[in-house]
Parts: structure tokens; C-alpha cells; sequence
């Protein structure tokens, strides 16, 4: 692949190997969280914490794995457009081929600037397409944050103590007592009608007492289950707790990789508006409008690149930099965070160092991703 290096081409040194390190921070924070022992259940889909991460790892491998070499297709066109607006002046009618001449026609400079819009129209609907899918992936880390942070404050307020539980028992002992002493006070009469009221009062305070002991009953088996439910939510909030830290990382640097690649959206949304300006036949790129200022690209009217070549420059440094990282470092460390993620019980060690260690290795090769600015 043909870098602006190889090719001669100045970067400026605002293009600077810290925009990539969100990318990096994804996939290292996504080990973390692999290397963490345990799940914690949400609600609803995706059902559970790790499911979501798996889910997240799908969705960015398909971000990281955009396609390169536009820049180099623009660079080329470009060329050839200056060189024949040079050649044919900045209108866009035919050229005139004088007799004799060869029968193949002149290209116009109509042309060849059709040809670099198309071109840089292409390049941004990638991007934009790149863009999308971050802007998805930071929306469900998001989500699994705020749904962790849910969960933390459930387990924190989770009132059914072991204290509960023995009141409950205790209630229930002395309902039972109750039951016991009624029932041994069978009453003794002499005469036959005030023994049968006696015993017809006998059944029915042994029944009251037999309901309050099966009420009692019924308490302590759903104060046993409220206390199970206590202790379950307690340990699925104390998970949660210790994911929110991380997680609020791995929001931040997914804020981080869509912001890089909507700057590197806008920077090509400005030199298709030079391209445009230059395709109407004005020759430069006044009066053409464009997002912000790129870093390190000089700027003529709001947003607009005064040298396309040079904004194509900066784009392709970014561009094909972070496909290079994505190649060379973090598609490949992706499936190790996933195993990681998808392991039941313990995590292994050995699987999580590595995953830190291939970061750690991305990180030091971001300087030399980017080409060299003039010092």
C-alpha cells in the first residue's frame, strides 16, 4: 500500500499518533473487562453484561476493518485534473483538436474534476459509513454502563438481612407454641352441653392458632426466598459496581474513535467542496463552503482546504493509519478479548496478558503508523 511517505508527501506534525489511541483503549479496555471474573445479569436484551461485549466486539471488528488506497486513486486524480486544467485552461469545454491531430479525444478539465469528485465521494461514504457504525457501538456501551449503574444501586439498596430471616423464624416458633398449647388444653366437663360448647370453643381456638402458625409458615419461606434474592442482587451489584469503572473507559474511547473518524469526515466533506469549486470552472476554491478547520491543512474561505493535495494528505495519513493499526494489531487481539469474554468460571491469565501486551505493542507502534512531518 502506497503511503504518503513512499510517495514524498508532507505530513504536518498536528496529525499526531494520540488520535489513534482510542482504538487501542476499545480493544485493551475490552480485555479488562474480559479478564474480570464473573457476569452480571441485565434485563432485556442482551440478557447479560458479557453478551453485550461480544456483541460490541462483532460491530467493531466491522468498523476497523474499512478498506484503503483512496488516497492514493485521489492523489492520482488530482494530479491528473491539474495537469489538465494546466494543459486545457479551467474551462470545461471539449479541447479543440486541430486537424491531423490523433483521433482520441482530449479528456477536459470537466472531466478529470468529475472523476476526483467521484472519487472523494466515494472516500466519504466510507467514512461516513465507519462513523455510523462507531456512533452504534458507543450508544450500546452506553447503555451496558447505565445498566450496570442500575444494578449497583439495586445490590447497594438490597434491604432482606439474615436478620429479617430470624424474626421470622422466631415468629413462626412461637406460632407453633401457640398451636402446641391449645391443642393440650382440652377442656373437662360434667355435664354434656357445657362440654360440647367447651369443645366446639377447643377446635376453634386451635384452628386460629394452626392459621397463624401456616401464615407464619408462608412468611419465613418468602423471607428465606427475599433473602436469596438479597444476597443475588448484592453480588450482581457488587459485579456491577466494579464494571462501571471500566466501562465508563470504554464509553470514552469509543467517543474517541468516532470523533477521530468525524474529523476525518469533515476533512474530506471540505475537499470535496474545493473539488466541486474546482469542477464549476472558478479555479480555486473561493466561495466554497466546509466543515472545520483540518489540523495542519492551510484554509482559504470557511473550512476550505487552499490545497486539496495537502488535505488529501492528511486524510490518507489517518485513514490508511488506522487500517494499518487495525491489520496489524487489534483485528488480531479482538478474538482473544472475545474468548476471554466468553469463558465460563475463571478467567485465564495467560489469555488476558496477552490481550494487554498486544495493546501495550499497538501503542508503541503508533508513532511509527503515521509518517514523518517536517521537524
Amino acid at each position: 500500500m502506497a503511503t504518503p511517505e513512499a510517495t514524498g508527501a508532507i505530513v504536518p506534525p498536528e496529525v499526531s499518533p494520540e488520535l489513534l489511541e482510542p482504538l487501542v483503549t476499545v480493544v485493551a479496555t475490552l480485555g479488562e473487562l474480559g479478564a474480570t471474573a464473573g457476569d452480571v445479569p441485565l434485563a432485556g436484551s442482551p440478557g447479560s453484561l458479557r453478551a453485550g461485549l461480544v456483541a460490541l466486539i462483532g460491530k467493531i471488528s466491522r468498523a476497523m476493518g474499512h478498506s484503503h488506497g483512496e488516497a492514493t486513486r485521489l492523489r492520482h486524480a488530482l494530479a491528473t485534473a491539474e495537469a489538465t486544467r494546466a494543459t486545457t485552461g479551467t474551462t470545461l469545454e471539449p479541447a479543440v483538436v486541430p486537424p491531423g491531430d490523433a483521433a482520441v479525444p482530449r479528456a477536459t478539465a470537466g472531466d478529470a474534476w468529475a472523476t476526483v469528485a467521484t472519487i472523494t465521494r466515494g472516500w466519504r461514504e466510507a467514512v461516513a459509513s465507519v462513523v455510523t457504525t462507531w456512533d452504534t457501538v458507543t450508544g450500546d456501551a452506553t447503555r451496558l454502563k447505565d445498566a450496570c449503574g442500575t444494578a449497583a444501586t439495586a445490590g447497594a439498596t438490597a434491604g432482606t438481612t439474615a436478620g429479617h430471616l430470624a424474626a421470622a423464624v422466631a415468629q413462626e416458633h412461637r406460632a407453633l407454641q401457640q398451636v402446641l398449647a391449645a391443642a393440650k388444653a382440652l377442656p373437662l366437663a360434667s355435664e354434656l352441653a357445657t362440654a360440647t360448647s367447651e369443645v366446639a370453643a377447643h377446635k376453634t381456638q386451635v384452628a386460629e392458632a394452626t392459621a397463624e402458625l401456616r401464615g407464619a409458615a408462608e412468611a419465613t419461606q418468602k423471607t428465606a426466598v427475599a433473602m436469596v434474592e438479597t444476597a443475588v442482587a448484592r453480588e450482581r451489584g457488587r459485579l456491577a459496581a466494579v464494571a462501571c469503572e471500566p466501562l465508563g473507559r470504554l464509553v470514552a474511547a469509543c467517543h474517541g474513535a468516532t470523533r477521530f473518524y468525524g474529523h476525518l469526515w469533515y476533512l474530506l466533506e471540505d475537499i470535496e467542496a474545493t473539488v466541486a469549486t474546482m469542477a464549476a470552472g472558478r479555479g480555486g476554491p473561493e466561495g466554497a463552503d466546509g466543515g472545520p478547520e483540518a489540523p495542519g491543512v492551510a484554509q482559504e474561505g470557511p473550512g476550505v482546504p487552499k490545497d486539496p493535495m495537502a488535505a488529501v494528505t492528511v486524510a490518507e495519513a489517518l485513514w490508511d493509519a488506522s487500517a494499518r493499526l487495525a491489520q496489524g494489531h487489534l483485528l488480531k487481539t479482538l478474538p482473544v478479548a472475545r474468548r476471554l469474554l466468553t469463558t465460563l468460571g475463571v478467567p485465564d491469565a495467560t489469555t488476558a496478558t496477552t490481550v494487554d501486551q498486544r495493546c501495550r505493542e499497538a501503542i508503541a507502534a503508533l508513532p511509527g503508523l503515521l509518517p514523518r512531518g517536517p521537524r
